[in-house]
């Protein structure tokens, strides 16, 4: 990457390393890295500390600053993208819980619940959230240990979903579109396909898909073919397997696709061991 000041080229650093925690459901991703992350979304809830430098990220819920000591958090399926201050690495720590972990770790229905800011500079809970994450990572990490930790972090967290909060539904043509993808993922859909599901002109149809949901139709494609790969891989299929079963043209494909989305290769992303 170039260097602003100096005008030379300087190269790119990236390192991740992702832990399976002693609890079900839940794991922690070790990232130092100064890549740009395009917009994805997770299908968990994410949470951890921003340790070194500081990054912006887009979001649905707006321009997202964090520095070092913060305590950052995303909900499933929001989308959000990453960029590094500057230029500059930065270094953090995030647990992912499914909502079936979450479920087992708070007093309210899963389907309420989401992160109620996306950074928090509390002093008390940056140093919650740090205890949970430094235990998550010891060998041998106690599983109790863990789960009370987590509990707490989420009990300052979370808070039940607004249900008086206005929701509006997107039209019923994009969500044929949605649906579509979501059962028919692993096929080569295109912009024709989809624009004759919504009955509308391609061009019209991405447009609006763009402006309801934030990216392209498919982007969109494409971040949930890997969410349903990370499945594949983590439930026992081959690297090769997963690929041609998510619908990419080959293994190489889809780690490219992996690494840009999630920010590690599929294979170490498979590793258990500590990070940096």
């Amino acid at each position: 990457m170039p260097d602003k000041r100096s005008g030379t080229s300087v190269a790119s650093m990236h390192k991740a390393v992702r832990h399976t925690s002693t609890l079900a459901g839940v794991n922690t991703i070790a990232i130092q890295s100064d890549r740009t992350f395009p917009r994805h979304t997770h299908d968990e809830f994410g949470f951890g500390l921003m340790q070194a430098g500081g990054h912006e990220t887009w979001s649905g819920r707006g321009l997202v600053e964090a520095s070092a000591g913060d305590v950052i958090t995303v909900n499933p399926g929001e989308l959000h993208d990453g960029v590094a201050r500057t230029g500059e690495p930065r270094t953090w720590r995030m647990f992912f819980l499914s909502s079936k972990a979450v479920a087992n770790l708070v007093d309210q229905a899963v389907d309420q619940c989401e992160f109620r800011k996306p950074v928090f500079r509390a002093a008390e809970i940056t140093a919650l959230v740090r205890t949970a994450v430094d235990a998550a990572m010891q060998d041998h990490a106690d599983a109790s240990e863990l789960e009370q930790l987590l509990a707490l972090a989420l009990g300052r967290l979370i808070d039940p979903r607004d249900m008086q909060r206005p929701h509006t539904e997107a039209p019923p043509s994009l969500r044929r579109v949605m649906d579509r993808i979501h059962a028919e993922w692993p096929e080569p859909l295109v912009l024709d396909d989809l624009a004759g599901t919504a009955g509308l002109s391609k061009y019209q149809t991405l447009r609006a898909f763009s402006r309801e949901f934030g990216l392209t139709p498919h982007a969109y494609l494409v971040q949930y073919r890997l969410n349903r790969t990370r499945e594949l891989i983590l439930g026992g299929d081959s690297l090769a397997e997963a690929a041609v079963a998510s619908g990419f043209t080959d293994q190489s494909h889809m780690t490219r696709a992996f690494t840009r989305q999630f920010g590690i290769t599929p294979g170490r992303y498979l590793k258990t061991r500590h990070g940096p």
